[in-house]
């Protein structure tokens, strides 16, 4: 988008609202996916971006130190009544009706400080940013649609088991505040930008172009600033269009992506007016489809999500909308349907003549007991069909602006004309004329003055044809419904079959799918590709000591914060008992033997509770990488199994590297 701050040649004055610029052509979106933004943001823009203030900034700073003490955040919260209300209202609605939780500290210990920390920020940017200077931005909605969409991405990222709920509550939350970062930096600018109406991919292309980078390159900054994990704010650059991302199909990043884009269209559906939500419907059950979830379930998981949002919307003073219930919505957007029991019908009169419009509309609507709209030409009755749908049109053949037969072609050339039956008032009956009528997608015809004990049975004749076209749209549903169904059933069983049921994990047989993807990329494009084998130690000793519910607490554990610690490309699955591999494609080996370390540590911190007693968790790691000399990946995942052992035989909690030939133990 081009803007002046003068008139000139070429220059058009913006329609919407008056000032100094002057916007010209806008660019058209492209085909291709937008590139995500890398490079940092500058400090002056840094100044002025949303951020947190008063006790909640100094619950982050608190938080950010590794000798914070709970005490100390719970004194933090206690000065602030109103986050106290709200952190004991999440913790109970975490309790899923367990024992009520009264006191602060219980509920700060029960969220975790992490989550303390997300939900102070969460509270205090609402109450903060609820107005600001940028005219055309509607904070109120912003909001209301911000809580939906985390309202939205708690429920269905739990239901798919894809992180602790409260963070995902605050990525759908945050996921967006990218715009709010732009309306408070560049109030003036970006409220020039959304005045003229642009959305989606559109609207980035402009805010490229305007400000040189974009609200979902903003989110992103804002949120790694305010230490949400990686693996959850990497999501956010494609969660508006997850087609354009080039996530493996199915793996934890993907589903976070898909989930956080049905919150998005969700959130959207929420705000939507009666006569938007129609047409959403259709895409919010085709995303919802994408994760597993049956479109005969959507109506109790949108209502239950709507339900959580009012509550929460009314404890934040957030706008929402009242809960009318999925199902009746989608009910009152399906059009009526014929029944053998009446001849009830849409019917369109079409004609310039107003004793014959007022005779035929008289007798269609009294005698007839049909639903008329009437009509003077072509052009009129065009504009009236989108919102009457009618079943049968009935239109003259000579009218001024447009004619019958102009209206019958356009009529034909939409798919929903396609199934409209016309009828032609004409009076010429001669040869010619009726083949062009019928060449022009004209059903039948009545002579004029019309006869309307002919045309009565013409129209019985037209309630049949309307009738099988609706029966046959009606069985063309349920198949296609069964085949959704089966396709849905399909998905499930695939997805089962390529996940460990006790990690939630890729099992071994789509680690082996994954590497042969990365093994078929590096061998033809020669880039890196590395390999990197977790074994648990002593886990034999653990099962021992404290039986196979303990020892499968530390495998979730392990397994999650491997996961959560890998990259988004990344592909980590459970390879056999306690072992665990990592594929990492264009990974050196050196960038390995690093990530292979910071995972190791990653894991050493973690402390698994089993029946009071703390258990340290160690593992060892083995790292190996392709080079042109291998001949299949067979031999890749003989070199990182041979590192690995090599890991164990060194001590354990050690990382070992295969290379020239060599598997050894190395210390960083």
């Amino acid at each position: 988008m081009r803007l002046a701050a003068t008139c000139g040649p070429g220059w058009t004055p913006c329609p919407i609202t008056p000032c100094k610029y002057l916007i010209l052509d806008a660019p058209v979106a492209p085909e291709n996916p937008i590139q995500p933004i890398n490079q940092p943001l500058e400090a002056q823009l840094v100044e002025r971006l949303p951020s947190p203030q008063g006790v909640a900034l100094a619950i982050m700073t608190a938080c950010a130190r590794e000798d914070v003490s709970l005490g100390e955040v719970v004194s933090l919260v206690q000065s602030d009544p109103a986050l106290s209300g709200r952190l004991l209202e999440r913790a109970n609605a975490a309790a899923n009706g367990g024992r009520p939780v009264i006191a602060i500290t219980e509920a700060v210990n029960r969220l975790g400080l992490q989550a303390v920390k997300q939900m102070a920020l969460c509270f205090s940017l609402v109450d903060q940013y609820s107005k600001g200077k940028c005219q055309f931005f509607d904070y109120s909605h912003f909001w209301s649609h911000s809580l939906l969409m985390g309202v939205a991405m708690q429920q269905f990222g739990a239901m798919q088991k894809l992180g602790a709920p409260e963070e995902l509550f605050t990525c759908g939350l945050l996921a967006q505040v990218g715009q709010l970062a732009l309306a408070t930096a560049y109030p003036l600018e970006y409220g020039r930008l959304l005045a003229t109406g642009t959305r989606g991919k559109k609207l980035l292309l402009l805010e490229r172009e305007l400000l040189h980078l974009d609200h979902l390159h903003l989110s992103r900054e804002l949120m790694m600033r305010w230490g949400l994990p990686r693996v959850l704010v990497d999501m956010v650059q494609w969660h508006e269009d997850p087609s354009e991302s080039q996530l493996q199909s199915h793996s934890r990043p993907w589903h976070l992506c898909q989930c956080l884009h049905l919150a998005l269209r969700l959130a959207d559906f929420g705000l939507a007016s009666k006569a938007e939500q129609g047409p959403q419907i259709a895409q919010l059950t085709e995303t919802a489809s994408h994760l597993g979830l049956k479109a005969s379930d959507m109506g109790e998981h949108v209502d239950a999500a709507i339900t959580q949002w009012q509550s929460w919307a009314t404890r934040m003073q957030v706008r929402s909308q009242p809960n009318v219930g999925f199902d009746k919505i989608v009910e009152g957007a399906l059009r009526p349907e014929i029944t053998s029991e009446s001849l009830w019908l849409r019917i369109m009169v079409v004609e310039d003549d107003p004793v014959v419009r007022r005779l035929l509309q008289t007798w269609l609507e009294q005698e007839c007991q049909h639903t008329v709209a009437v009509a003077t030409n072509g052009r009129e009755a065009l504009q009236l069909a989108t919102d009457f749908a009618p079943h049968i049109v009935i239109t003259d053949w000579r009218m001024p602006e447009m004619d019958g037969l102009e209206l019958c072609r356009a009529l034909r050339s939409s798919r929903w004309g396609e199934s409209v039956y016309v009828l032609m008032l004409t009076s010429a009956e001669l040869e010619n004329d009726l083949v062009q009528a019928f060449e022009a997608g004209v059903d039948d015809y009545v002579s004029k003055p019309p006869n309307l004990r002919a045309l009565g049975a013409r129209l019985k004749g037209a309630w049949r044809y309307v009738r099988l076209r609706e029966n046959a749209e009606q069985d063309s549903k349920r198949l296609t419904d069964m085949a959704a169904e089966l396709a849905l059933t399909n998905r499930r069983l695939q997805l089962a079959a390529l996940t460990d049921p006790l990690t939630q994990l890729s099992n071994r047989r789509a680690g082996l799918q994954a590497l042969a993807q990365a093994w078929g990329a590096a061998t033809r494009h020669a880039d890196a590709l590395t390999l990197l084998s977790f074994d648990i130690d002593h886990f034999k000793a653990i099962n021992d000591a404290y039986g196979h519910a303990a020892g499968d607490l530390v495998l979730q554990q392990v397994a999650l914060t491997l996961r959560n610690a890998s990259r988004a490309q990344d592909t980590v699955c459970r390879w056999g008992g306690e072992e665990f591999l990592v594929i990492s494609p264009k990974l050196s080996l050196n960038e390995g033997v690093l990530a292979g370390d910071r995972l190791r540590k990653a894991v050493a911190g973690l402390v698994v509770t089993v029946e009071g007693r703390s258990l340290q968790v160690r593992v060892s790691v083995g790292v190996a990488s392709w080079d042109q000399a291998l001949t299949d990946q067979d031999e890749l995942i003989a070199q990182v199994d041979k590192a690995l052992y090599a890991a164990k035989a060194g001590g354990r909690n050690a990382l070992a590297v295969f290379k020239s030939g060599v598997a050894r133990c190395i210390k960083l």
